[in-house]
């Protein structure tokens, strides 16, 4: 055998060296000896270390022991073939690259060559020797190359394995605010609420009362039966503000009918918030329907009505007004809450959706309601847009994509 290392340009070993900090090796394989000399000879000065091999026992040993980067070997050897050779030199470097040296060139051997993902083949014989080195480095040039592709590949995996945690980590963060922001604003519907119940409740207690001292089984009858539809409004009452707090994301994205959603969200907003002298309108076009998660749509609604309702300053006249809209159209589901308050500044528009970003006194608003309802939409594909006139009110227009 004949080993033969070479340094680079100005005696750089550095270009002897792979991406991978490994020594590129290219193994000669021919059972002539003047055949190995010219190739060795060809190819010595070059960014590679060269391994020579007479028979075809012996390339198989080196390149099970040492590695192969470029092999270029005869076709037919006395105890092998070339095309075996190129087998297992991709066994063991699935990016080695082979240049198969033959002297009866034929269709057939183009065609094996070609099934095998030969890199070149050359005719014996050598008639132009230098055309070699130029094959090799062809050769080299096209495995840096998949070599780079594999590098930039994995760093893409990992690239995005990290962005896949990132998103991961982004929308737990995201259901977390949402649902934080909802038991933000259940402290003041809860206000309402306990109003909405003390009253049925006031009702049951003395219906109890004035049964157990009523003689009369026809009245007592009747004072159940009182008792049984109070009892009904409180769980009504009850039902609505547990379905409102749940965590969305304990739920399954479903076919929301909007006109259900937005009348749980109307009844939950008059239940809770101080709708004195403001009238709330709905009309939602039949068989209207979304695809989301039932909680997070109540919610966009409860806080945009809400909004709306406190948003008119002026209820002494009792003409304030909010009015909820929803139908399809364009091949999209479109919604809009629109109410006769002060209006918002043109200047400021553009604000409304930022985090933390309110108009109301200290301590009356988290200043998240319109994030959240624009977060939520983008969620569900969605889109959220505002337009607002001062003095004479404020329009929010929803679309959504439309379901089956």
């Amino acid at each position: 055998m004949l080993f033969c290392a070479a340094q680079g340009p100005e005696g750089d070993v550095s270009t002897v060296m792979k991406a991978d900090g490994r020594v590129r090796r290219v193994v000669l394989v021919d059972d002539e000896p003047v055949i190995l000399q010219i190739l060795s000879a060809v190819l010595e000065d070059g960014p590679w270390e060269i391994t020579a091999c007479g028979s075809a026992a012996e390339a198989r040993k080196v390149l099970r022991s040492d590695g192969v980067d470029v092999l270029i070997t005869d076709k037919n050897l006395p105890d092998g073939n070339g095309l075996e050779l190129l087998k297992l030199a991709r066994e063991v470097n699935d990016l080695a690259e082979v240049i198969i040296i033959t002297g009866y060139a034929n269709l057939e051997t183009a065609l094996t060559a070609m099934e095998l993902d030969a890199f070149d083949y050359v005719l014996k014989p050598l008639n132009n020797v230098f055309d070699i080195r130029k094959k090799v480095q062809r050769a080299v040039d096209k495995q840096d190359l998949a070599l780079e592709n594999r590098r930039l590949l994995e760093d893409l995996r990992a690239k995005n394995i990290e962005l896949t945690a990132a998103l991961k980590e982004t929308q737990q963060l995201q259901s977390e605010l949402i649902q934080s922001e909802k038991l933000a604003g259940i402290g003041t519907l809860a206000a309402g609420i306990a109003h909405e119940v003390s009253s049925p409740l006031f009702g049951i207690m003395g219906l109890a009362e004035a049964i157990t001292d009523e003689e009369r089984l026809d009245l007592c009858h009747e004072y159940a039966r009182d008792i049984v539809e109070y009892s009904r409004t409180i769980r009504d009452i009850v039902k609505e503000l547990s379905s409102y707090s749940r965590a969305s994301s304990a739920e399954y994205l479903t076919t929301v009918e909007l006109a259900r959603v937005i009348e749980d969200a109307v009844r939950l907003v008059e239940r809770s918030a101080d709708c004195r002298g403001v009238t709330i309108s709905v009309d939602v076009a039949p068989q209207t329907f979304v695809q989301a998660r039932t909680s997070e749509v109540q919610q966009v609604f409860v806080n945009l009505v809400k909004n709306a309702v406190e948003a008119i300053e002026d209820r002494d006249a009792g003409n304030g007004k909010v009015t909820v809209r929803a139908g399809v159209s364009d091949g999209r589901v479109w919604a809009t809450v629109e109410d006769t308050g002060a209006g918002i500044p043109s200047d400021r528009l553009n604000l409304v959706f930022d985090p933390f970003y309110t108009t109301k006194a200290p301590g009356k608003g988290t200043g998240l309601g319109l994030n959240i309802v624009y977060r939520i939409m983008a969620k569900h594909r969605g889109q959220v847009s505002v337009e607002s006139t001062v003095g004479k009110g404020t329009r929010f227009t929803l679309s959504f994509p439309i379901t089956g």
